[in-house]
């Protein structure tokens, strides 16, 4: 058990306590009391809430060097954005501008493929005809001597049969050959007058109806559908 020690005067210049050395200095001669302090007694921080209440060496004294370089640095952003919005517009500009040239060469393109069908298209129908009419001219003059044969059979009334027979064995080997070539002959008796297939020269009274073909003069021809020479005849009218 500890042993109690009478800090009085009287105590300390009392017995000496056996357990203290002759020579140690002497006690204060009074203890100052410290006062409890009222309510709860707050606990000590921790190391880490002492840590976290420090500033950091950039916010207690702050460099204005580091400032102005934030400061520049933050400007040198805003400039590289601004300079990437104003590429990224004119890109979209381009882009939009090509559109529009692919559109407008597209648009081009089709129309000179349709051009071009059209032109195959209607060099083939020239072609076709060129071939169907490239003798015509050759079969228009073979066609004045047909009309010679024509003559001949009006003028054959005496002949003799095997020279008639022979004649228009002939007119018919001639006319089966043009035939094949695409030429036919123009029915124009007692057909309306039409001047695209006839050709009037004169007019003769007649018992069938006034503006039709009363008589043939000369025949005519159709070559590949087309008019080789059109008929010569005569219009009919009403008797006087």
């Amino acid at each position: 058990m500890e042993k109690e020690w009478d800090l009085t005067d009287e105590g300390i210049e009392g017995d000496a306590s056996p357990d203290r050395p002759e020579n140690a200095p002497a006690a204060d001669s009074a203890v100052e009391e410290r006062p409890e302090p009222e309510g709860d007694v707050p606990e000590p921080a921790t190391a880490a809430e002492d840590a976290a209440a420090k500033p950091t060496p950039g916010e207690e004294n702050p460099d204005p060097v580091q400032k102005r370089i934030k400061r520049a640095s933050r400007k040198e952003l805003l400039e590289l954005i601004h300079r990437k919005n104003a590429m990224l517009q004119e890109l979209d500009k381009e882009v939009k501008k090509t559109k529009q040239d692919l559109t407008a060469r597209e648009d081009r393109f089709l129309r000179l493929a349709a051009e071009f069908e059209n032109y195959k298209k209607r060099t083939r129908r020239e072609w076709e005809l060129l071939q169907k009419t490239a003798n015509a001219d050759l079969i228009k003059e073979i066609v004045r001597g047909i009309d010679n044969f024509d003559r001949a059979f009006a003028n054959l009334g005496g002949a003799d049969g095997q020279l008639q027979e022979g004649i228009r064995l002939i007119h018919a080997g001639l006319m089966d050959v043009l035939e094949k070539a695409g030429l036919s002959e123009m029915e124009a008796l007692n057909q309306k007058f039409d001047p695209l297939f006839h050709e009037a020269v004169g007019e003769v009274e007649s018992e069938i109806e006034e503006g039709y073909v009363a008589q043939v003069i000369q025949r005519g021809y159709m070559l590949n559908e087309q008019v080789l020479r059109p008929a010569r005849v005569l219009v009919s009218r009403k008797k006087g």
